[in-house]
């Protein structure tokens, strides 16, 4: 392992783990020591997990594998919602959303009304109706946007589930499991590896770690798949499996009001009056 990989994994500060009473003992082999109360991180075993967790995602990108990218806790969101951006990729930033896998067909359904319901909005295709009805569907586009805005490329069920903390992203991580899709997780000392296929331990707990490892993953394989496959995975993305998204339109006829003319009345017809003079004897 090069030293200069280990020395900016240090400076970055992956090397901290959690509190020594608060951990798992499954994550022993990936401890290094413990210092005044604190797991230290093996960082040769992590940049050993890093690079083969690059490697395994690269190799599933040029295979046209979709990612979903799940990252919720304050610390790491920023990151990862900036390489999901950067990739193209679905993510959850805000908070899972249940059974978005196990039952995806009837998400999938939630997302195209929140697609739909965003389109009327942005037409004026809402104004048609009552002020009640209207009301009434912004409310419902307001829940739909909190859930779903992060998920409305996503066509179908992931390849792959990029978790960012398994702690906080535990029910992602068992539907995963549950369906059989491969999941990578970056875990600290005080979570179950065997939660995910693959894993990084390293510090969650700082912006500093998490930052450097978003890099890491940006400028391997995300470099490629933007670059080279950008055209070819919108293609994908744009299947016939995209939800329809129509726009709501009404026909409004204006009658206009034909004049119409009043009968004239007729002039009553002038009776001959024959008038007979008589002739009177003088």
């Amino acid at each position: 392992m090069e030293k200069k990989v280990l020395s900016e994994m240090f400076d970055n500060l992956l090397h901290i783990g959690n509190k020594s009473n608060y951990w798992n003992p499954k994550a022993k082999d990936y401890i290094y020591a413990s210092v005044n109360g604190i797991h230290v991180i093996n960082l040769v075993k992590t940049a050993e997990k890093l690079a083969k967790v690059k490697a395994d995602l690269e190799e599933a990108t040029k295979a046209w594998k979709k990612v979903l990218i799940v990252a919720t806790k304050l610390q790491v969101k920023d990151a990862f919602v900036k390489l999901a951006i950067d990739t193209g990729s679905s993510y959850v930033s805000e908070k899972w959303v249940p059974w978005l896998l196990t039952n995806f067909k009837t998400i999938k359904k939630r997302i195209a009304t929140y697609l739909k319901l965003l389109e009327d909005s942005n037409s004026w295709a809402l104004d048609i109706l009552t002020k009640k009805e209207k009301a009434v569907k912004m409310l419902e586009l307001e829940k739909l946007d909190k859930s779903y805005r992060w998920l409305k490329d996503l066509k179908g069920l992931p390849d792959i589930v990029f978790v960012v903390d398994g702690v906080f992203e535990t029910q992602a991580l068992k539907e995963a499991k549950t369906l059989g899709i491969t999941s990578y997780e970056i875990i600290n000392t005080n979570w179950d590896i065997d939660m995910a296929s693959d894993f990084i331990v390293a510090n969650t707990n700082s912006t500093k770690s998490m930052d450097y490892l978003a890099a890491q993953f940006t400028s391997s394989i995300v470099k490629w798949v933007r670059k080279e496959n950008s055209q070819v995975i919108k293609k994908m993305w744009e299947s016939d499996n995209t939800p329809k998204v129509t726009t709501f339109t009404k026909k409004v006829e204006v009658k206009t009001e034909e004049k119409v003319e009043a009968p004239k009345a007729k002039a009553p017809k002038k009776e001959k009056v024959e008038v007979v003079a008589e002739q009177t004897e003088a």
